[in-house]
């Protein structure tokens, strides 16, 4: 009983009436031309700058030691005179970031890709507002709340393999039994379910897809919907045609400074009103709008975006992404200085090839990690060497090691990622290609 009115709360919270006007909100922003948008982004920047400077004394104190004279900035154009804050100066000072009510804020996490994990603080008024801008990405594919779900994102733990939520309408599955020996329960789960889609992180649904196509098992889901973790080229052709689906990603940080979603055409696109972004050669200056409560004004992330490039802008309401590269620690760095990204399409279409993570500790040289099964073959390894080739030249200089699905690094939270590179970010940098 207990766990049945916890679980009808939580429905209540997220899919209240303050939910829904605000995802109808997000739906018309999305038909906005440039001007509006941009004034709207220009009203919104203002309200959590002049909230940050008068409530804040991280960014008092920022600012002060900066030299900025906060009278200078009248608008989002200025926003390049304030100084860039970095994630170990979030982690520092948490506490005089967050601005908001203390009793009604909550904690979020990212997983630690990259060493200790970072808390942020969030406010129910900035969830809420996140939860709209998710729905809108689903109502374009017409999905809506209360449509049969499955959710495979780490909600369980290992001793609960499922539970269902009936006011979700959503069935959890545990994406820490993904076993071989479990593929037919997981199967019939699924095939019973009838899920109208399915919430996963990629690596989690891919390894459901090696098992079900290893045994010559099919599903028929319309649609998945995968984030927080980077989604691969090679991930998404074996998955859809595991699921008969069709994949939608989304991109974006627990920081919730930048969300970047696809849409009917396959294209990535910013998301109107949510942030501003600063694309850079080898990061990304992100600034959240969506929370006044915990202001994150020219934050740095690692991760790699590349805008459209056609440079005007004007008369454009929806920027297209060309390419989401991942974190600078997702790319291989050759000898000769070139990074290389997308390296995702060199595992696609491998026979007998299940998971691949390349491993980089110095700047000379990498290892190729595969788990395979009995279908790779000596045709399967030539093609991968074929394709490294083919995007690196003959500097690469890298060994092939056969492991077990155990032996694949993963964050504390079950995440993946296709590179581990651990090189110092003092090393030079150089080109990216993509």
């Amino acid at each position: 009983m207990r766990r049945r009115i916890e679980a009808f709360v939580s429905y209540y919270l997220r899919f209240n009436p303050m939910f829904r006007s605000r995802l109808a909100n997000v739906l018309e922003v999305k038909n906005w031309d440039y001007s509006k948008i941009k004034e709207k982004q220009n009203e919104l920047f203002l309200k959590i700058f002049n909230c940050a400077v008068s409530q804040s004394s991280f960014y008092k104190k920022l600012y002060s030691e900066y030299g900025v004279n906060i009278n200078d900035i009248k608008s989002i154009e200025d926003i390049h005179c304030l100084p860039i804050i970095s994630r170990n100066q979030i982690k520092n000072h948490i506490s005089d970031i967050f601005i908001g009510n203390r009793f009604f804020r909550t904690k979020g996490q990212t997983s630690g890709t990259s060493g200790t994990p970072l808390t942020v603080y969030r406010d129910y008024s900035s969830i809420l507002t996140e939860g709209a801008y998710v729905w809108a990405q689903r109502h374009l594919f017409g999905f809506h709340p209360g449509m049969k779900v499955i959710s495979l994102r780490g909600d369980l733990s290992r001793d609960e393999v499922k539970r269902y939520d009936p006011y979700l309408n959503c069935l959890y599955l545990s994406s820490y039994n993904l076993r071989e020996d479990n593929t037919l329960f997981y199967h019939s789960e699924i095939e019973k379910f009838e899920p109208q889609a399915i919430l996963a992180y990629p690596s989690s649904v891919e390894v459901l897809a090696n098992f079900f196509m290893a045994k010559g098992l099919t599903l028929n889901v319309p649609l998945i919907f995968t984030s927080s973790e980077q989604l691969y080229d090679h991930q998404r052709v074996k998955v859809e045609t595991a699921f008969n689906s069709k994949i939608v990603d989304w991109y974006g940080n627990a920081e919730r400074t930048i969300a970047i979603e696809q849409r009917n055409d396959g294209f990535y696109y910013e998301l109107p009103l949510y942030s501003f972004n600063e694309y850079k050669e080898d990061h990304t200056i992100t600034t959240g709008l969506i929370s006044s409560a915990f202001p994150l004004i020219r934050y740095e992330v690692n991760d790699i975006i590349k805008q459209e490039k056609e440079k005007e802008k004007k008369g454009k309401s929806q920027f297209k992404i060309d390419s989401i590269l991942g974190r600078q620690d997702d790319i291989l760095l050759l000898p000769d200085g070139t990074r290389l990204g997308r390296i995702g399409r060199v595992f696609m279409e491998v026979e007998g090839l299940e998971l691949a993570q390349v491993h980089q500790k110095v700047q000379d040289s990498f290892a190729v990690n595969l788990v395979v099964n009995k279908y790779f073959n000596e045709q399967s390894v030539s093609k991968i060497h074929e394709k490294l080739s083919k995007l690196g030249g003959n500097q690469l200089r890298y060994d092939i090691n056969y492991v077990q699905n155990q032996d694949i690094i993963r964050t504390r939270a079950g995440k993946y990622k296709l590179v581990i590179n651990e090189i110092s970010e003092t090393t030079e940098k150089g080109q990216v290609t993509i």
